[in-house]
């Protein structure tokens, strides 16, 4: 089943500038614009006409194939993009970065990790050495495994890729469930999520749409890169859902913006931060399609670090 690699980039700070309040988009439109010049040698317009779009690691990572024997083809509009983006929320104002300072963010691969890994590393080192923002410039000192039995440095400035043996966790492990039944669940939304039901945002977030939204991204990538159904019945937890309490809670919506190179123009990326409590008598039945979305990040947009939820049953 799905095997996820969370990675976590520490740098530091060589030269002062500033990041966006929500620095997510400049992350990785950053390391997509590096990543592509690291490794395309066809120099093509579009990556679906090269004939290396297949095992190019920039194609993999930002612009996936589907090849046309895929199985569930007919069901993709087109491939997931393997991997999430995790950054700190939104501040209210632009990040200020002086000299020394840390800067830290967060990469979650669940395909062709291995292969992907040094390409993403010497991607992130020469990205932060080029600048990113207004100013900013850091060099990587650290690329931290996360793991729950214990993190692993991979990658340090001073002795470079220490190992590519890497400990990925089980999309298995992430949904087997140590909790008893419960009543309450609180959810988090940490960065802004951005739930588009049927064309329509969704403001406040209910738990119905919270489902939806969950359910579709963990269909699509089960298809596209495990070539199965989700190990739950989706439909189910829809129509469970409706029974479902909604208790106290915080929800705002927080209007950011990201700029385009390729319509040049700015874009909307606003979303839900805040909290949300839900009671019901069928809880424990959602844990686990909502743990592996602490993984996997839910709603849109989610390569730029939106839709990141914690959980927290009670």
């Amino acid at each position: 089943m799905l095997r996820m690699l969370k990675l976590r980039f520490e740098a530091e700070v060589t030269d002062a500038g500033t990041l966006p309040k929500f620095f997510g988009p400049t992350i990785r439109g950053a390391l997509g614009t590096m990543l592509r010049k690291i490794a395309c040698v066809t120099h093509t317009d579009e990556c679906k006409s090269c004939l290396l779009h297949i095992q190019c690691p920039y194609a993999r990572f930002f612009e996936p194939y589907m090849p046309v024997d895929h199985p569930f083809s007919h069901r993709l509009s087109q491939m997931p993009r393997p991997f999430v983006l995790s950054v700190q929320p939104p501040e209210d104002k632009p990040v200020s970065l002086q000299q020394g300072s840390k800067l830290t963010f967060g990469i979650t691969i669940w395909h062709n990790a291995e292969a992907l890994l040094p390409y993403i590393v010497i991607t992130a080192q020469k990205m932060l050495e080029r600048g990113i923002g207004t100013g900013v410039k850091a060099k990587l000192m650290r690329v931290i495994a996360e793991h729950p039995d214990g993190d692993k440095t991979i990658f340090c400035s001073d002795d470079g890729l220490l190992s590519t043996a890497l400990p990925t966790v089980s999309a298995e492990e992430v949904m087997t469930t140590k909790e008893a039944q419960i009543k309450r669940l609180t959810i988090n939304f940490i960065t802004p999520t951005r739930i588009d039901i049927g064309g329509k945002l969704q403001n406040p977030i209910t738990f119905k749409a919270l489902v939806r939204a969950a359910n579709e991204r963990a269909r699509a990538i089960f298809w596209a890169y495990e070539k199965m159904e989700t190990p739950w019945d989706g439909k189910r937890l829809i129509k469970l859902a409706t029974d479902v309490h909604t208790e106290d809670g915080e929800q705002k919506w927080v209007d950011l913006q990201r700029y385009s190179r390729r319509q040049n123009t700015r874009l909307k990326i606003g979303g839900i931060i805040g909290w949300q409590t839900f009671s019901g008598d069928a809880l424990s039945e959602f844990i686990p399609m909502l743990r592996l979305m602490e993984w996997l990040h839910v709603g849109k947009l989610t390569t730029m670090g939106l839709g990141k939820i914690t959980l927290h049953p009670t």
